[in-house]
C-alpha cells in the first residue's frame, strides 16, 4: 500500500507542475530580456623587434644592492656605469619611488654625485651613492631606484608603473637593536598529569623609558602539526605578569603549568609578550615570542624485558645508562624539582626456571658534559663568574653483576623518569 500511494502522490506532483508551466508560458515569452554586447578588448600593442628601439642599454655593476642603517646613521655605496655604445650617451640620475616598497624612501635621503654626466662610448663612470637616514625615520624596508637614463622596458600592455632598464635596485633595512631582551625563548620540558609547574620568563629594558607588556597565549598553527591533537587546553596554564618593565630595570612573567589528569600526548603553544617596542617588529612577528613545548611523561608500569642465552657459566655483567640534555629544561618546571625526578632503575634477571636471580650492583655513575659559554638558562644580565658554566648533557649509568650458567634469561628494566636508555650485557669477567 505504502509504495502505490507515493506513486500516486508523484503522478498527481507532476501533472500539476505540467499544468503551471503551461501557463506560465505565454507571460514567459512576452518578457525580453536584454543581451549585453560583448566587450571589444583591444589587441596587445606589438613589440617591435629591440635591435628598432631607441633604447639605450648601459652596463650597470652593481644592479642590486643593501644597506642596513640605524636612524641617524648613513653610508655610500659605489656604483659603476659603463657605455658599451657607439655615441655618447648623456646621463642625470634620479631617484625612482619602488610601489612594492613598505615604506617610502625619500629622494632626499639620497645624494648621487656627479649629478649629471656625458658617458662617451666605451667609458665608464663611478658614481657615489650617499644615504642618510634621518632620526625619525620608521624601521623597516626599504626599496627605490637610481635611474640613470630615462630609457623604460617595453611592455605589450600598459604598465602600472614605468620600468626603467639603466638602474640600479637599492634595498635598506633602517632597523634598531631591541631594548627588550628575553630570556628563555623557548620552554621545553617533561611534565607529568596531575601535577603542576611553574616557569618563569626574564625581562630586561636596557632603554630609557618603561615598556608596556602585556602576555597571551598565542597558537602558531603553520608552526607545529597538530593531527593528534594537544595533550590539554590553553586553560592549563596562567600567566601572571607586571603591566610595564621599568626603564633600565627588570621584570619577570610567570608561568603556572596545571596538567590535568589523565592528560597524554604533548602541548606546543607559544607566549607572545605584547611588547610596545617599535623596534622588536623589525625582527619579524615571532621576535616577542616565547615557544611553548611540553612533554607529558607517563610512568611505565610494566618492564623492558630482553631474553638472551649464555653457553658458558662465566659472570654476567649488565649496564644500564640513560642520558638527559638539560638545556631543554630552561624556565624552571622539573629541571630543579628535586630528587623525586632522578633517574632510576628497577632491574630483575631471571633464568629458565622463572626464579630471581641476585644481582649485586657494583657501580652507579653519574656523567655530564660541560662548557665554558654560558648557561642559556641564566639571564645575561644576571651570570657571574659561577655562571660561565653550562652543562648541557648529563647521564646517568648503573652496572650489575651476577653469577653465571648454561641457561636462557629474561632481563627485565623498569625505568623510573628516564626517557631513554641504553644497557649492554657481557658474558664473562668484566674488565
Amino acid at each position: 500500500m505504502k509504495t502505490k500511494t507515493y506513486r500516486t502522490v508523484s503522478t498527481l506532483l507532476a501533472l500539476l507542475l505540467m499544468l503551471v508551466s503551461a501557463t506560465a508560458a505565454p507571460a514567459a515569452a512576452m518578457v525580453q530580456v536584454p543581451i549585453a554586447a560583448p566587450m571589444e578588448i583591444p589587441p596587445p600593442e606589438e613589440v617591435p623587434d629591440v635591435s628598432d628601439m631607441d633604447i639605450t642599454k648601459l652596463q650597470i655593476s652593481p644592479q642590486h644592492t643593501g644597506l642596513e642603517l640605524m636612524p641617524g646613521e648613513s653610508d655610500e655605496i659605489t656604483v659603476t656605469v659603463k657605455n658599451p655604445n657607439n655615441k655618447t650617451i648623456s646621463m642625470d640620475p634620479m631617484v625612482v619611488d619602488q610601489p612594492y616598497s613598505e615604506y617610502v624612501f625619500k629622494a632626499e635621503w639620497i645624494t648621487i654625485t656627479p649629478e649629471s654626466a656625458e658617458l662617451e662610448a666605451d667609458a665608464e663612470l663611478e658614481f657615489t651613492i650617499s644615504v642618510a637616514i634621518p632620526d625619525d625615520a620608521e624601521r623597516g624596508h626599504y626599496s627605490t631606484q637610481i635611474a640613470f637614463t630615462d630609457d623604460l622596458m617595453p611592455t605589450p600592455y600598459p604598465s602600472p608603473y614605468p620600468m626603467y632598464i639603466n638602474a640600479l635596485n637599492l634595498h635598506t633595512s633602517v632597523w634598531k637593536p631591541p631594548v627588550m631582551q628575553i630570556q628563555p625563548r623557548y620552554i621545553h620540558d617533561r611534565v607529568e598529569s596531575g601535577k603542576e609547574y611553574d616557569y618563569t620568563i626574564n625581562l630586561k629594558n636596557t632603554g630609557d623609558e618603561d615598556i608596556e607588556i602585556d602576555p597571551e597565549l598565542k597558537r602558531d598553527q603553520w608552526y607545529h602539526s597538530e593531527m593528534g591533537g594537544q595533550a590539554f587546553e590553553d586553560d592549563a596554564i596562567t600567566i601572571t605578569a607586571p603591566p610595564v618593565v621599568p626603564a633600565d630595570g627588570t621584570a619577570t612573567v610567570n608561568i603556572h603549568l596545571e596538567v590535568p589528569i589523565g592528560a597524554k600526548g604533548g602541548y606546543y603553544s607559544g607566549i607572545d609578550l605584547g611588547i610596545d617596542d617599535s623596534s622588536g617588529g623589525i625582527w619579524g612577528p615571532d621576535s616577542e615570542m616565547v615557544q611553548l613545548d611540553f612533554k607529558v611523561w607517563t610512568q611505565p608500569t610494566e618492564p623492558y624485558i630482553m631474553e638472551f642465552a649464555t653457553e658458558t657459566a662465566a659472570p654476567i655483567t649488565i649496564k644500564i645508562e640513560s642520558n638527559q640534555y638539560r638545556y631543554n629544561m630552561c624556565g624552571g618546571g622539573s629541571s630543579g624539582s628535586g630528587d623525586d625526578e632522578k633517574p632510576s632503575f628497577d632491574v630483575v634477571l631471571r633464568g629458565s626456571t622463572g626464579d630471581e636471580v641476585t644481582l649485586t650492583k657494583t657501580v652507579v655513575e653519574y656523567q655530564g658534559s660541560v662548557n665554558f659559554g654560558g648557561s642559556d638558562c641564566v639571564p645575561p644580565w644576571e651570570a657571574d663568574s659561577s655562571g660561565m658554566y653550562n652543562e648541557g648533557r648529563t647521564s646517568y649509568v648503573e652496572r650489575y653483576t651476577a653469577e653465571g650458567a648454561v641457561d636462557t634469561w629474561k632481563l627485565g628494566i623498569l625505568p623510573h623518569y628516564v626517557e631513554e636508555f641504553d644497557y649492554t650485557i657481557a658474558i664473562g669477567d668484566a674488565p
